[in-house]
């Protein structure tokens, strides 16, 4: 289900992904994700993309899990970069950076605060804190608070 999801958040992040999805739809089927629609989709082919995306749509809608528009994208990518800055996956500085510019463009004006003190962190790398051990607390840290208190 998680690939899936990504195609979602690629789909709605206007990446072209149609020929990507009777694939994908396959693979989900032999690891017991099952819908109507995902079966249709496993069966089109690769020069079906427009039918494939209009499919997948209604696919992630019956297994209760919508493609999301590009705010909900958005929001999703800074959750994955926060979490990936916890678990000490990728670095710091680049997450950092990605979360500013998905709370950026997100067009959510509550995120313009997060989007800021993750700027703050990433252009403070190397004047603000003296080891880059700091540097990446103070990234952990704000990462957990976003977490915790940004919506779903």
């Amino acid at each position: 289900m998680e690939q899936l999801r990504d195609l979602g958040i690629r789909l709605a992040m206007d990446e072209p992904i149609g020929d990507d999805l009777p694939m994908a739809a396959a693979h989900a089927l032999t690891r017991g994700v099952d819908s109507p629609s995902l079966r249709e989709l496993a069966g089109l082919s690769k020069g079906q993309s427009r039918d494939a995306v209009d499919l997948f749509r209604q696919a992630m809608d019956e297994l209760g899990c919508p493609v999301p528009g590009k705010s909900g994208a958005r929001l999703y990518l800074m959750h994955q970069a926060a979490a990936n800055i916890l678990a000490g996956k990728g670095d710091p500085e680049d997450l950092a950076r990605e979360i500013y510019w998905h709370a950026c463009y997100s067009g959510r004006p509550e995120l313009r605060e997060v989007g800021d003190h993750f700027l703050k962190l990433y252009a403070g790398w190397g004047a603000t804190y003296k080891e880059p051990e700091e540097a990446v607390a103070a990234m952990k840290a704000a990462a957990s608070s976003f977490l915790r208190h940004s919506p779903a």
